[in-house]
């Protein structure tokens, strides 16, 4: 009984320090927020400039608008991870404005390459492994220990930001251009295309040769034998077998003609490159994201200006 009310009372002693922890650490936090405001009145003219300042940067950044467009590539040849390969290096080339490869890589001129600001790739992720895309994986937060989700082999959304709008309208042809590049993809994309319209002559052969054998028997049998009504039935039972199997293949016929035709090369994309009427890099956006950043920096000077004399107090001070 005793040992049960010690630790009673241990754990109510514990909850009661937790709780002025946590208490005395808001307190902090109050003062803290008090000194930071006392000291951006104090000091208001020092971050009311750095506030204008970082307004004007952002507006003046946001002078050359940037759109954005994304869709879902479909992959024919090859898996996505060999596409995301392909593809990084174009994000690292707009980045540091490499535009002479850009160029050289879709086959454009310098100018049109200087309006292309970003290019990315993103895996879409298969959660439990149905079949069905989940997410995309847009802050890489996949995580590959996980047996339970799959990158899915044959996508990848891709992320174009340009200058130009009008530079998506081709952007279709300039990924294919670029893919043709890559003896391994064409290789690859020859040796499926080839496969398929190995498989579509096997189909029409069997298709043929089934429709032969049952015109064959029905007209031996028809003339064979004296058919009585139930010998007829079985026949026509027989002959709708055969319409069954031959109709069987032409959908099959048909579904690898679609492949064939519709996914012709490489990779297709669901859709075509529709760029958002609202540039990523808006003025108004911009100008509120620099002027927050400036704050904290006016707020660093402002603080640096107060203290200046305990700094340089601090560091003469013989060690």
């Amino acid at each position: 009984m005793e040992n049960e009310t010690k630790k009673e009372i241990d754990l109510i002693d514990a909850l009661t320090n937790l709780g002025i922890g946590i208490w005395n650490m808001l307190k902090k936090c109050l003062k803290g927020i008090g000194w930071t405001l006392r000291l951006i009145y104090q000091e208001k003219f020092i971050v009311l400039a750095c506030m204008i300042i970082g307004a004007f940067l952002g507006v003046y950044l946001s002078r050359v608008k940037v759109y954005r467009a994304e869709v879902e590539m479909k992959i024919n040849a090859h898996d996505s991870y060999f596409y995301k390969n392909m593809i990084d290096p174009l994000f690292n080339q707009c980045k540091y404005r490499d535009d002479n490869s850009i160029a050289k890589d879709f086959g454009i001129t310098l100018n049109q390459a200087k309006k292309i600001a970003n290019i990315q790739s993103f895996f879409y992720v298969d959660v439990l492994s149905d079949g069905t895309p989940d997410y995309i994986d847009y802050k890489g937060i996949y995580n590959a220990s996980d047996t339970m989700d799959i990158i899915m082999p044959d996508r990848l959304r891709i992320v174009v930001d340009c200058q130009d709008t009008s530079m998506f309208s081709n952007m279709e042809d300039l990924f294919a251009y670029f893919f043709s590049q890559n003896p391994q993809i064409v290789k690859e994309n020859n040796l499926r295309k080839r496969q398929l319209d190995e498989k579509i002559a096997a189909t029409t052969n069997e298709i043929v040769m089934l429709d032969s054998l049952r015109k064959r028997e029905y007209f031996v049998r028809k003339r064979d034998v004296q058919l009585s009504t139930d010998k007829m039935v079985v026949v026509e039972r027989e002959m709708k077998l055969y319409h069954n199997e031959i109709l069987a293949l032409e959908n099959q016929k048909q579904q690898l003609v679609w492949e064939r035709d519709v996914f012709e090369d490489g990779v297709s994309f669901s859709s075509h490159f529709e760029p958002n009427p609202h540039p990523v890099n808006g003025s108004l956006k911009l100008a509120m994201i620099f002027t927050i950043v400036f704050l904290f920096i006016g707020v660093g000077v402002a603080s640096l200006k107060v203290n200046r004399k305990r700094i340089v107090a601090f560091l003469q001070r013989e060690v």
